[in-house]
């Protein structure tokens, strides 16, 4: 798909650019991690008490999808992880059933959870990509090379604010329990050419498939928690 079917592809649902895809297209070879907040970016928001706040599948199979067809296209897994505000137990699960690299919880500082990861991952802020929704994400999203904002009506003038600010590169049509992570994952699949191919390869599991589920078992996901004024592993 050339860029120009596929931004009119996501812009006939409702998508804004504010960068061009092949600006995004151009920076992606330089991604080697994707973050993303949790509330409001996976669901609505809403919290089901002790237990945190729900995902759906359909994002679930989306974050599989692009870490492989990262693997695909780079040659390498990239690292996963998410930030989030509370101490949110279905997050962590999935980010397990993912094989992830980390799951940031309490992280009201979110900032400081992204000087954190970069030190010890060794990354550079260009070489991340980061999903978010709102005012406490955005001192990761002034920072990092990629930035997907999900979008929400209940909130035009912070959306005004973001696409006037440049603090995001592009804002989703879905909202946060319409499925905007597939959207973005979507997206990225798209820039990176190889959309297709990834579906065939992920429903039959072959070619490089199983050479990502191997190495992908490998990982071990870390959890940090904000405490006393920093980061502890739990």
């Amino acid at each position: 798909m050339d860029l120009l079917e596929l931004e009119d592809s996501f812009t006939d649902i409702g998508g804004q650019f504010l960068r061009s895809a092949y600006d995004l297209r151009e920076h992606l070879p330089k991604i080697k991690a994707y973050l993303f907040d949790w509330d409001g970016v996976f669901n609505d928001g809403s919290k089901l008490g002790s237990e945190g706040s729900r995902f759906s599948e359909v994002d679930s199979a989306g974050l599989r999808m692009l870490r492989y067809g990262h693997f695909k296209k780079y040659g390498s897994i990239p690292y996963l992880g998410v930030i989030t505000g509370a101490a949110n137990p279905v997050a962590r699960e999935l980010m397990q059933n993912h094989q992830a690299n980390v799951v940031y919880q309490r992280a009201i500082r979110k900032g400081e959870a992204l000087r954190h990861f970069m030190e010890h991952y060794e990354l550079k802020a260009e070489e991340i990509c980061y999903v978010f929704d709102d005012v406490l994400d955005l001192a990761v999203a002034r920072e990092v090379g990629l930035r997907f904002c999900v979008g929400r009506l209940a909130n035009p003038l912070f959306l005004g604010l973001v696409a006037g600010s440049d603090l995001a590169d592009y804002i989703t049509a879905s909202q946060g329990d319409e499925h905007a992570v597939r959207e973005v994952t979507e997206l990225i699949l798209g820039l990176m050419d190889n959309y297709t191919e990834v579906v065939q390869e992920f429903i039959s599991e072959q070619n490089h498939y199983a050479q990502f589920k191997e190495a992908a078992a490998q990982i071990e996901m870390q959890s940090w928690e904000f405490k006393s004024g920093k980061f502890e592993r739990l």
